[in-house]
């Protein structure tokens, strides 16, 4: 596939690495010349700098020939003009970055943004899960090595049990993503959601955190 990524921050380097083995033929779009520089040095992608929301630099990536470009910057505004751009010039599919959670689904489908990425929901190599089937429409990334995803069960005998999910304290570098029921339909975590006996949490935490966070919803 030829797939264009644009910002080479954390995200975007590993998202190109991982991509590149996959046997992708992978441009990046950056700004900074010496994370530019950077890229090229270490990765088997071509790197273009420049501003991917100016035309003439996406039309220089080849933004016509793109099976999906990736907004991968730390911008939400920037990476929604960029896919609506280059939606417009003629790229296939488009995949955005949002940092922002509460922006609504629909708000995308609107603008014509194929499908969204949110940092703090999932993991990155997933990325190449959504860049081969169309009908996947939302994950995330963990930060390398530093942050955990992980699931926690509400014990029967929990004092957890029936609270909002405003009044569970946490460590201030985690937070609850989601709520897995019984049946294993899933809630986003909003502050009224209440937790049950038997359902399972998911909290993105800092490593450090972790034992403190298990303690919270053993008791």
């Amino acid at each position: 596939m030829y797939i264009i990524v644009v910002g080479g921050g954390v995200l975007g380097f590993y998202t190109t690495q991982f991509l590149s083995k996959k046997g992708n033929d992978v441009v990046v779009i950056e700004e900074n010349k010496d994370r530019a520089d950077e890229i090229a040095d270490k990765l088997d992608a071509t790197v273009i700098r420049g501003d991917a929301k100016e035309i003439k630099t996406l039309q220089e990536a080849g933004v016509e020939q793109a099976d999906i470009i990736l907004a991968l910057t730390g911008s939400d505004d920037t990476n929604i003009l960029i896919s609506i751009l280059a939606e417009q010039l003629g790229a296939k599919r488009s995949l955005c970055r949002i940092t922002n959670i509460e922006y609504s689904g629909e708000l995308f489908k609107r603008l014509g943004i194929d499908a969204v990425v949110y940092p703090e929901l999932t993991i990155a190599t997933q990325i190449e899960e959504i860049v081969r089937d169309p009908d996947l429409k939302g994950f995330a990334m963990l930060d390398e090595g530093e942050t955990e995803l992980i699931e926690l069960k509400i014990p029967d005998s929990s004092k957890l049990a029936g609270s909002k999910l405003s009044k569970i304290k946490l460590p201030k570098n985690s937070r609850i993503l989601s709520v897995v029921r019984p049946d294993k339909s899933k809630e986003l975590a909003l502050p009224e959601t209440v937790v049950n006996s038997g359902d399972r949490v998911l909290v993105l935490t800092d490593k450090e955190e972790i034992d403190e966070v298990e303690k919270v919803f053993s008791k």
